[in-house]
């Protein structure tokens, strides 16, 4: 393994990951003093009715963008946008029926903001893993700085004149375009995977279908559980307390599942190629667990040592509370970003089956912490404290789950070793 070249790919993604998040806490002063914690708190849910179907938008196929062969290339990225589109407008039609039924007082622009932000999630998500699978690092890590410039910019200037939590929707799908935009152009300028063609893309569906099938439900639990905490706390405690754990997630648990999306993505990448090559991919779990906890060490520390200073001083008195909620979810947040690092090696193993599983614990186990909540009226300090604790023992079995898989099968070697190719471009 090539640690230079590891260490150069991942080191790009994150400096565009910490570019953009500067380029986010520099706006926060600001966007904490136009808008109330109740609008963050809106634009929560927004982003989290968003994510729980863009998480599957590809119908997953975007994860066999970097194993598809190279003549297949072309015809699962296009597969990608296909589904994306397609859930998009079912996203566009399903709001516009919810909101029509429950008799919800909401923008009419909503639903097709949805439906938006759930298509670009989906293409942005097979453009990233498309363009890095033709070594173009540099064009991922520059289209985040532009999504969080994009939209840091248009919610402070509408804040002058419109100060509603669809402001922050406005700026956020704004954001989100210009992400696409900018990947889009770049790859029909430099990777242009021609036109779509019905029979590869038949041919590549047909040979993805049982690795998705397992997928699709594991992916679209692990959104579910990974957004459920916003729809659980505004139903305990209100729009308020849901807007302060909204800025903590924006000041730190975002940014550090950004970092480990950038080394999970190069983990990907490289533990694909390694079992391909040489049947095992125990050396690239070694250094990714290494280098994934130091960096999730290094955040826990910095959010116990200067989460409450920096958010009274930077912010105002007024959201101490998000100081105190990311001191409690700390540790989880640690421990989640070393176990999601190296989640998708299920995918290299071709055992989705044990995401799906690791899923459905997630998710059970936050059901059992609101039940209990709303069982025994607690506040939401202990409500936050008994869900972490929770947690972060189900990613700490999942994660020595893997690593012991892994490290157990280390000896393995490819019955037909194939020959080694050099980049796509």
């Amino acid at each position: 393994m090539n640690r230079r070249e590891y260490l150069s790919h991942f080191m790009v993604l994150l400096s565009g990951t910490a570019a953009a998040q500067a380029a986010n806490l520099l706006s926060y002063p600001l966007l904490t003093r136009l808008y109330t914690p109740a609008d963050f708190g809106g634009l929560a849910i927004f982003i989290a009715a968003a994510a729980i179907p863009g998480a599957v938008a590809c119908g997953r196929f975007d994860l066999a963008v970097p194993t598809a062969p190279r003549w297949g290339r072309f015809a699962i990225f296009w597969l990608c946008l296909v589904i994306s589109a397609g859930l998009g407008l079912v996203s566009i039609l399903g709001a516009a029926l919810y909101w029509w039924w429950s008799g919800t007082a909401a923008d009419p622009v909503m639903p097709p903001l949805l439906g938006l932000c759930v298509f670009l999630t989906g293409f942005t998500n097979a453009a990233q893993l498309y363009l890095m699978r033709h070594d173009r690092y540099r064009l991922s890590s520059a289209s985040l700085l532009a999504r969080t410039g994009g939209t840091v910019l248009l919610q402070v200037a509408l804040a002058f004149v419109w100060r509603t939590p669809l402001a922050l929707v406005l700026g956020y799908s704004f954001g989100l375009m210009l992400q696409g935009i900018m990947l889009g152009s770049a790859i029909w300028r430099g990777a242009s995977p021609g036109r779509p063609r019905a029979g590869p893309m038949r041919v590549m569906f047909r040979r993805y279908r049982r690795q998705v099938g397992i997928d699709i439900p594991s992916t679209f639990i692990a959104a579910l559980s990974n957004n459920m905490m916003n729809f659980l706390l505004l139903g305990l405690y209100g729009q308020r307390i849901l807007g302060f754990y909204s800025l903590g997630n924006r000041i730190a648990i975002m940014p550090l599942q950004l970092f480990n999306d950038s080394l999970s993505q190069v983990f990907f990448q490289k533990a694909a190629r390694a079992q391909e090559e040489t049947g095992g991919f125990w050396t690239q779990m070694k250094f990714n667990v290494l280098v994934s906890g130091l960096l999730s060490l290094g955040v826990l520390v910095g959010i116990w040592l200067f989460a409450r200073p920096f958010i009274t001083l930077y912010l105002g008195r007024d959201w101490a509370p998000a100081a105190d909620i990311l001191l409690i979810l700390a540790p989880m947040l640690a421990m989640r970003s070393l176990c999601m690092s190296i989640a998708t090696a299920v995918f290299v193993l071709k055992k989705p089956s044990w995401l799906l599983f690791h899923n459905i614990a997630n998710a059970a186990v936050l059901l059992v912490a609101y039940a209990i909540a709303s069982r025994l009226g607690i506040g939401a300090y202990a409500f936050f404290r008994l869900a972490a604790i929770a947690l972060f023992v189900e990613y700490l079995a999942f994660t020595l789950f893997l690593v012991s898989v892994v490290f157990r099968s280390r000896g393995a070697v490819p019955v037909v070793p194939p020959a080694r190719s050099g980049n796509l471009s």
